[in-house]
């Protein structure tokens, strides 16, 4: 993982539980097969039917940190929240939605936002910040989850 700015943070969790690896004695079981299968698309084309078939749990962590300042607007969960302070930041510095954005990176084991949308390219400068979250829920998607609980904590201090 690269380095995270640091204001509030998010916690999702994904999908269900991981399960050991166990030896058993028939190399035909459908249990030894499922524990043995290299990953969620090979055990689903094993049987399709099976609940058990689900990705494992994973669990992420953002975390956000944005210096205020007057003359900058400032956005939370993408409601622009009248202040005579905002963020600063390169895109609309929302600590909320970066936070859900590394959170839901993070649990995929991807890269972090500043990563996948550095502060150094000028096609984010000013973005709104749903669109780093949106891409962050495409990719959880693709990888075949979804976020079943988030747990987010701003801190804000004048």
């Amino acid at each position: 993982k690269g380095t995270r700015r640091g204001g509030g943070s998010a916690a999702p969790v994904l999908a269900p539980r991981r399960r050991e690896r166990v030896d058993i004695s028939s190399s035909r079981s459908p249990r030894r097969i499922r524990v043995q299968a290299l990953n969620v698309e090979t055990m689903r084309e094993i049987d399709p039917s099976d609940p058990i078939l689900s990705p494992p749990l994973r669990i992420g962590h953002g975390f956000d940190l944005h210096r205020l300042e007057p003359g900058h607007k400032l956005i939370i969960g993408g409601l622009d929240i009248p202040h005579d302070r905002g963020c600063v930041a390169h895109s609309d510095g929302d600590v909320l939605l970066h936070c859900v954005t590394d959170a839901v990176l993070g649990a995929l084991c991807l890269e972090d936002i500043g990563q996948l949308f550095p502060d150094n390219d000028p096609k984010w400068k000013g973005a709104a910040s749903d669109i780093f979250m949106n891409e962050a829920m495409r990719l959880c998607d693709e990888m075949g989850y979804r976020v079943s609980n988030l747990d987010a904590t701003i801190i804000a201090q004048r």
